[in-house]
């Protein structure tokens, strides 16, 4: 009798142990399918949000207050997302994943509405969700196969800039001058060629003298003479200046010093191709140049005086803007010019105290920004 009880023990132990085990099989491959569809899904969000943030980076870089940037907007928001992928598949951004603002937080709107009202938008949001396969957790009861997994970015434009640090090259394109008035209009045309600095015997609103330069160098330390126009032109000047500061001419620089700092920024590029247009350019942009547009006239603003007095009439900070230098600088005193593309996302800020910039006919210099 005994022994018929403790068969029938045995018996339904093992079946509870075979219960255990089984059970425990179960938990076990629900927190490796946990583990594993959880790293994947972190992993594939990661790359999403990546490709979102691309997206708006480049959708924002094109809004310049009329329609056709808008649709740049999309057309480069959905080609900036091609090297992306979503697990094994393209991300696929389409026209409609592109909306638009003239706020960042609210009011987003689709292409064709934003394309109607283009002046306002700063702002462009991308945003896409994606459907993923699930590895292992789809085994257990009540969990399904898929997750969707979604990310969204938004970059826009900054306030705009009137104060450009770092990296201001001392030269400056020849004035447009209304010859009715005598004042400067602005009016540059992108793509077209401007003399950027005029050998002797040219009278340009700075004076007269060999490749007149601006005065940057209370905003630069050590080298002087030469060296200093090399310095300048090289990299620029170190420190901030905005619209409305007073600037010396610097006269009576020769043309050794320019073509060495200018031909030694040239080379440094990545693309030092001559005679190319700024369309066709691919380098790192050290053939971009930053400059200053100057008056003889004081801006609206009181003249920020940089702590100099100059020998000739003082000149005034109107604009700043951006040239692409096409050809390395030959030998002798000669024009150097430059093409115009307009801005250049330079390092800057906004300075209340400052002047209003885009004077120069075209929208203000903004930096894009990416937000999420």
């Amino acid at each position: 009798m005994l022994n018929i009880v403790g068969k029938h023990r045995l018996k339904n132990e093992a079946g509870s142990i075979l219960f255990i085990v089984a059970a425990g099989i179960v938990v076990f491959i629900g927190i490796a399918g946990l583990a594993i569809d959880m790293g994947m899904l972190y992993n594939v969000r990661t790359d999403l949000q990546n490709a979102m943030d691309a997206a708006a980076m480049a959708g924002a870089s094109q809004l310049n207050g009329n329609a056709v940037g808008i649709n740049d907007a999309v057309t480069e928001a959905i080609a900036a997302t091609n090297n992306y992928y979503f697990n094994t598949t393209p991300v696929a951004v389409a026209a409609a994943d592109v909306t638009f603002s003239a706020n960042r937080d609210s009011g987003y709107v689709d292409q064709a509405t934003a394309a109607g009202n283009p002046a306002g938008i700063r702002f462009v949001k991308v945003f896409k969700q994606k459907t993923m396969d699930l590895a292992l957790l789809k085994i257990i009861p009540g969990v399904g196969s898929t997750s969707n997994v979604s990310a969204a970015a938004v970059a826009g434009q900054s306030p705009p800039i009137n104060e450009v640090c770092d990296g201001l090259n001392p030269m400056s394109p020849e004035p447009i001058v209304d010859p009715a008035t005598g004042q400067i209009t602005g009016n540059y045309v992108i793509g077209q060629e401007y003399t950027l600095r005029f050998p002797g015997g040219q009278n340009p609103p700075t004076g007269s003298g060999n490749y007149l330069l601006l005065d940057f160098s209370p905003l630069i330390g050590g080298s002087r003479g030469g060296a200093l126009i090399r310095d300048l032109l090289y990299a620029g000047a170190q420190g901030c200046i905005g619209i409305g500061d007073v600037i010396c001419s610097k006269t009576g620089v020769t043309g050794g010093p320019v073509q060495q700092g200018l031909n030694a920024r040239f080379d440094s590029d990545t693309d030092t191709r001559q005679g190319i247009p700024y369309s066709s350019y691919t380098g790192d942009g050290r053939r971009i140049l930053p400059v200053p547009i100057v008056s003889s006239s004081p801006t609206s603003l009181q003249p920020i005086d940089n702590g100099k007095n100059c020998n000739a009439q003082p000149l005034y900070i109107f604009d700043l803007v951006c040239f692409f230098l096409k050809y390395r600088v030959p030998n002798g005193n000669t024009d150097i010019t430059g093409e115009f593309i307009g801005h250049c996302n330079a390092n800057g800020k906004s300075d209340p105290t400052k002047g209003p910039p885009g004077r120069s006919g075209l929208p203000s210099e903004r930096r894009i920004v990416l937000y999420r």
